[in-house]
């Protein structure tokens, strides 16, 4: 059906626009708001109904379709025929056909040729064939998936209900899979009219396509689809076209809305398996870490393309699998929250709770008021300690995000794999890591003879200006990859205006205190010049720089 998707963007300046192979799997849009992600949905919505992008902006370039053999073509031709009425005309070699409400002559060679050829033609290979086959599910079209259905002859189901009603091994891992997920037993009721209802039970039915009074009891007692969420009914609603819907191509904007976090997770897993299992090509943007650890840990085929629009320029990126295997299972990854990196512009990383919390306030502050030192869609996380800041830092770069560490000054302390640990997570080319080493080296025993206790006495400020200059020089080849030393020491240095003790236990609490919560106040703290305002300013000017260096292509 789909054999390639081409994007008019790529995953850095100067490299080729970014082609992803699409064979039946599940492709998943992630990155922050205003990336594109819903805006790929309708490009490839609109060519796979058209063949055209019409006037949509375009994030994707074109879909390259797969050749089709002309062995299997005329089932699908006799099926869209229509009888002639009286008084029209169909030439030879022609078709009265109808397509959802029109109804048309169409050339059968032409029809022929563009499903054998269809890149020759995407606009009648689209039209004629694909867009009857293609389901776009927006936010209220997926709860009304479950809506009744007609039964319609049952010797030729027509629809999905009809047709998970007449196969009892799709209908059972159906009902295991809801089961499992919502704990309650997915069941079709046959006993209304010529309709099917979908119910749900406390106990699994018995046999859904007897009318006997077994049956009839049962579907008394079931809840109808009125007594169920929301996200009940879409998630039933999603895996019942999956598995057993018409659609070849299934595009989804959001899955996840309605749903709790273990349920989008149980989502995602089986709509990765699902687009194996049937071969469908399901295309998906989302929000939520937990439907896209679901789908990564399914097992099966998942494209992940992170999309991104900052200063005007657009990118796109195919994750590899293996880091975001690594997100997903390392426990200290995963206990931060690394994973909800994907959906933002931005990642900072301090090393504990109290650098977090301080940093992330500061940015707020500079937010509120406009201030161009804001970092406008940042993610601040928090390290277990400084050591583990490459291992969350280094991750995230390999799949495209911008994230700066933050660190205090002793880590100048770290030598040896240490230090080349902080090198390597910030993609510092290996052929420069011995210099560095020495100048790190270099600077510390500066420091060290200074002041041994030049952490807390003011950091670079207790080096002779001989001296200091060699300090600075360091700290700002560092920040050109992206990592960032606290050159007045430690966290707790800044704001020392407001005359803070620095006890690790209290600082947090007690600098908030004296910063304020009420911006009215005249006593709260407001962005000035300098001190630690600058210092965010100068993160952020790393993290916007198109061509920043630190992030591998």
């Amino acid at each position: 059906m789909i054999s390639k998707l081409h994007f008019k963007a790529s995953s850095s300046v100067g490299q080729s626009p970014l082609v992803i192979d699409t064979s039946p799997s599940v492709t998943i849009f992630v990155g922050p708001n205003n990336s594109g992600k819903s805006q790929a949905l309708r490009n490839i919505a609109s060519h796979c109904n058209t063949g055209q992008f019409g006037s949509h902006a375009q994030i994707i370039e074109k879909l390259t379709f797969i050749d089709n053999a002309t062995d299997n073509l005329e089932p699908d031709l006799h099926a869209i025929k229509t009888t002639i009425n009286q008084g029209e005309v169909v030439p030879p070699g022609h078709s009265m056909v109808r397509l959802g409400n029109q109804r048309f002559v169409m050339n059968d060679r032409a029809y022929i040729q563009a499903r054998t050829a269809p890149n020759n033609n995407p606009h009648h290979f689209a039209t004629w064939y694909l867009s009857t086959k293609t389901l776009n599910i927006d936010g209220p079209g997926r709860i009304q998936l479950v809506n009744p259905n007609a039964r319609g002859d049952l010797r030729y189901p027509d629809n999905p209900l009809a047709k998970i009603f007449t196969n009892d091994e799709k209908r059972r891992k159906l009902r295991n899979t809801i089961h499992e997920s919502v704990g309650l037993y997915f069941s079709l009721d046959a006993s209304i009219g010529d309709q099917l209802h979908v119910r749900f039970g406390l106990i699994s039915p018995p046999n859904e396509r007897s009318l006997g009074d077994e049956t009839l009891d049962y579907m008394r007692t079931a809840k109808g689809i009125q007594s169920v969420s929301d996200g009940v009914k879409a998630y039933t609603g999603i895996l019942l076209q999956i598995h057993a819907g018409d659609p070849k191509v299934i595009i989804i904007d959001e899955p996840e809305a309605f749903l709790h976090p273990s349920l989008a997770r149980n989502l995602g897993k089986e709509i990765a398996k699902g687009a194996v299992e049937e071969g469908k090509h399901i295309f998906v943007s989302t929000h939520s870490p937990d439907f896209l650890m679901g789908a990564i840990s399914s097992g099966a085929r998942v494209n992940i393309v992170r999309l991104t629009y900052d200063q005007n320029i657009g990118t796109a990126r195919l994750l590899p699998s293996g880091e975001l295997t690594r997100l997903m299972q390392d426990p200290l990854l995963r206990s931060v929250g690394v994973l909800s990196g994907l959906f933002y512009h931005y990642v900072l990383v301090g090393e504990g709770g109290a650098d977090r919390a301080f940093y992330q306030e500061i940015n707020e502050r500079l937010l509120a008021i406009g201030d161009s030192r804001g970092i406008p869609h940042a993610l601040f996380l928090n390290a277990e300690n400084k050591h583990t800041i490459p291992r969350i830092i280094d991750p995230l770069r390999k799949l495209g995000i911008p994230a700066a560490g933050i660190v205090d000054i002793d880590v100048l302390k770290d030598g040896g794999e240490e230090w080349t640990r902080y090198l390597k997570a910030s993609n510092i080319p290996t052929s420069e890591h011995q210099p560095y080493g020495t100048k790190r080296a270099s600077v510390l025993n500066t420091l060290k003879n200074a002041n041994p206790d030049y952490k807390i006495k003011g950091g670079m400020e207790v080096l002779p200006e001989t001296e200091k200059e060699a300090a600075n020089n360091l700290c700002d080849e560092l920040e050109r990859y992206g990592l960032f030393i606290v050159r007045r020491g430690e966290v707790e240095a800044w704001l020392s205006s407001l005359d803070i003790p620095r006890s690790k236990h209290t600082w947090l609490r007690t600098i908030f205190e004296k910063m304020g919560s009420e911006p009215s106040d005249e006593n709260y703290v407001r962005p000035t010049t300098g001190d630690v305002w600058d210092f965010v300013g100068s993160i952020k000017k790393w993290l916007i720089a198109p061509e920043k260096r630190g992030i591998p292509n």
